[in-house]
């Protein structure tokens, strides 16, 4: 396949459709709109500098610490990567092959035969916006010596080494480069004076550049005059490449490793994986509903400056019985990101009345919408520590969007999915610390760039949603990633996709309620959300994992009566939802709670107390453990207190009384009353993008291969280059036909220099600011911004 493949274009054009799939599925950003139509255009597109600048983020650390070799020495043979790789010794073969194979699927090197040789070399395309210094190193003896500022040392370093001056100035650098071989740089370096091979042996250990005032004339000199050191302008002094690696020695390798880290594979089970998925789902909806459940009845205020206090987060925490402070943050956070929170004045939080709708969803509904909050969402909920400032922001209180978040959270996702076949072993991660070294290997300028308290927090939050279990992506780690993640996202898009997707949670996990005579209710599994609501009403959790416990008391079972219900009620839904039956001693507390239930009524006088029994208000009355409530009588059946109606309340109940409540008009006032709630959703400000028309990968190889571009929109590509342009609307026409068609056209250009040039140009294409075109004036594909673009007209001129 490579004989006869000296270019990149060439080498683009012996792919066969398989090949050339597989390059564009690791490449859409070459998939242009319109596609390009040719290999060259697809080559120019390949090496364009801002595409290649983004690269690195896709690659692992073998495949970069390869590329950073090519960037430092250009083409290479076989033979060669394998002397600088320490291939046998260090590095295995292997590994050195996969990370090429990496390399050259991106289409970032590519191999062709030397003429006459008959082995293989892989040249690969500019790198310079990569990497400046590779490895810490200077650049190549030729390029330094053509870049020479003081035309007196290049002509000592030509005397030197024996080079006729007269050359033409690039034969000149061709022979100093052949001419500095390790053996001649290390005779020059040995026939300097000691002051000399100091000075350059610092270069050696440090960095091979320095500023100009830090040589001393009578030791830089003859380092200028042997090209052992050259001065570039008035200020900077360069070491070349060459004289850095033949000063080391013989022995010295460049600090290249491809051994990738092990972790434990084992074949998946689907039904496992699915199981397992819809526990922490399911979990983390039940957890979720009784946390807005119970800000809901108590309310939630925010600190002055902000934000909801470690404090009572703790507290909601070991209330709700839940294991971790993290959960509770990251449940406040999706809730705020979903739009059933919103604040309310200056320091309240409220629930909307989006709310209303999730509580009474399935736990399809509620964990898809879950799951597209924290997939749309532009930060790290638990872990919301900004660049700037270093200091943890507290749950809910705004701060500014991290891209580098958003960006972790996708990249991380869709490195995980690496394994292709689901019958073939999958990576197991133990624990977060696996999974920050697996990304250090396969993501590492993403992992670095986040930093380590992103990636722990990405792992607890992945798996608490059921995104991974146990260890391993789930089947909802490659929905979410077809999906952008952050404000680029589209939460009710994602949220329609997932819903459908979750339909079989309680297929997966089914539950089951035993109620045991210690008034106590065993659930193993997530409940369902009517038993939740039941049990949350008429019960207080004692625990909460797998198999949670939830304990009758009298005081939560009025809390029932209070939402409405009714002590044979109450009986009935526990008998339904049971497998056992209800004990005796609950049934005996449901019906006494239920038979006092109301025997008194509290109404605002400010307060008053009604009873038709009479000797139970003088009871009362006269009750000296009530005295707080500073007691009137206002009638035989009317007592007033002088404290508010919830603390009146509070205070009887306290003292085994059982109190109702009444409304101004006397009727019985439940908790289901209607509540205020805020809007429904919060502003968000998502990326606006126009609509791209790109192709699959399979399609646009085989459009390549055909040698067109297909059917292309000629008026948008005109709209697209209208507001770049200052063109007339006839050299505008003229322009978009050779941007949609390939049309040969002539383009005054404006240059870097301000100069107006003329370039008579083919097989051009359109993409961003850019125009991209084979330039028959200068004989090669030339990329033009469309902005200085002065003049169009037909044909080549």
């Amino acid at each position: 396949m490579t004989e006869s493949i000296g270019t990149h274009e060439g080498w683009l054009a012996s792919l066969d459709e398989d090949a050339l799939t597989d390059l564009l599925h690791r490449r859409p950003d070459v998939a242009t709109d319109p596609p390009p139509r040719s290999f060259g255009l697809l080559a120019q597109l390949l090496g364009a500098p801002a595409r290649v600048s983004m690269l690195p983020r896709r690659l692992d650390s073998g495949s970069l610490a390869l590329l950073e070799l090519f960037a430092l020495m250009g083409d290479l043979s076989r033979a060669e990567i394998g002397h600088w790789a320490s291939e046998g010794s260090v590095n295995e073969t292997p590994h050195i092959d996969a990370a090429l194979a990496t390399l050259t699927a991106h289409g970032l090197i590519w191999p062709h035969s030397l003429p006459g040789a008959g082995t293989v070399e892989y040249s690969p395309i500019d790198l310079s916006g990569v990497f400046s210094h590779p490895f810490g190193l200077a650049r190549r003896q030729r390029k330094l010596f053509l870049h020479c500022a003081v035309e007196q040392d290049r002509l000592a370093v030509l005397s030197n080494l024996g080079i006729d001056p007269a050359l033409e100035r690039g034969a000149r650098a061709d022979a100093v480069a052949a001419a500095m071989t390790p053996e001649r740089i290390r005779a020059l370096f040995d026939g300097g004076s000691e002051e000399m091979r100091a000075m350059l042996s610092r270069f050696v250990d440090g960095k091979p550049v320095s500023l100009i005032f830090d040589i001393p004339s009578s030791a830089g000199t003859p380092a200028f005059e042997r090209g052992l050191l050259y001065r570039l302008d008035g200020h900077r002094v360069e070491m070349p490449l060459e004289v850095s690696i033949a000063l080391r020695g013989d022995g010295w390798r460049l600090p290249i490793d491809l051994t990738p880290p092990t972790f434990d594979t084992r074949v998946l089970s689907p039904d496992e994986v699915q199981r397992s998925r819809s526990i922490a789902l399911l979990q983390f909806c039940e957890h979720t509903q009784a946390l807005l459940t119970v800000i809901d009845t108590d309310g939630l205020t925010m600190m002055k400056t902000g934000g909801i206090s470690a404090k009572v987060i703790r507290s909601l925490t070991n209330r709700l019985g839940f294991a971790d402070e993290h959960d509770t943050a990251l449940m406040l956070m999706l809730a705020r990101e979903a739009g059933l929170l919103a604040e309310r004045g200056t320091t309240g939080v409220t629930l909307t009345s989006a709310y209303e709708t999730w509580s009474t969803s399935t736990r399809a509904e509620q964990a898809a919408t879950l799951v597209a909050a924290w997939w749309s969402s532009p930060f790290t909920p638990t872990h919301r520590v900004p660049r700037a400032s270093q200091k943890t922001v507290p749950a809910l209180k705004k701060m500014l969007d991290d891209p580098a978040a958003a960006d972790l959270r996708a990249t991380a996702l869709t490195a995980l999915l690496r394994y292709e076949d689901a019958d073939s072993p999958a990576t197991v991660l133990r624990d977060s610390g696996e999974f920050t070294q697996y990304l250090d290997w396969h993501i590492p300028v993403v992992s670095t760039t986040a930093g380590p308290g992103h990636v722990h927090a990405l792992w607890l939050e992945a798996g608490r949603l059921g995104i991974v279990a146990d260890g391993a992506p789930t089947d909802l780690c490659r929905t979410l990633t077809e999906f952008p993640a952050g404000r680029d996202g589209d939460p009710g898009e994602i949220r329609a996709v997932l819903t459908a997707q979750l339909q079989d949670m309680a297929v997966w996990v089914p539950f089951s309620v035993r109620l045991l005579p210690d008034s106590t209710a065993v659930v193993t599994g997530p409940p369902s959300t009517e038993v939740a609501s039941i049990l949350g009403a008429a019960a207080q959790p004692e625990s909460r994992d797998v198999a949670s416990v939830w304990r009758f008391t009298p005081a939560s079972i009025r809390g029932f009566f209070d939402t409405g219900g009714t002590g044979e009620g109450l009986i009935d839904a526990l008998t339904a939802m049971a497998d056992t039956d209800v004990p005796q001693a609950l049934a005996y507390t449901i019906r006494d709670c239920w038979r006092t239930y109301g025997a008194l009524a509290v109404r605002r006088i400010p307060c008053a107390i009604v009873s038709e029994d009479v000797v139970l208000l003088t009871s009362i009355e006269t009750d000296g453990s009530l005295a707080v409530l500073r007691f009137e009588r206002l009638a035989p059946t009317v007592l007033v207190s002088s404290a508010k109606p919830i603390d009146t309340i509070a205070v009887l109940r306290r003292h085994g009384y059982s109190p109702v409540r009444h409304s101004d008009t006397g009727q019985l006032q439940l908790d289901s009353t209607t509540r205020i709630r805020a809007e429904a959703s919060r502003s968000t400000h998502r990326a606006v993008h126009s609509a791209q028309h790109r192709r699959e990968p399979r399609e646009l190889a085989r459009l390549l291969l055909a040698g067109t571009s297909g059917s292309v929109d000629e008026a948008r590509v005109r709209s697209a280059l209208d507001p770049l342009s200052r063109l007339l609307p006839r050299e505008l026409d003229l322009l978009a036909d050779a941007a949609a068609r390939g049309t040969p056209v002539s383009i005054d250009y404006q240059n870097s220099k301000g100069a107006i040039v003329r370039h008579a140009i083919s097989d051009a294409l359109q993409d961003g600011h850019w125009l991209y075109a084979l330039s028959e004036s200068t004989g090669s594909r030339e990329s033009f911004a469309i902005m200085n673009i002065r003049a169009v007209s037909a044909g080549r001129q």
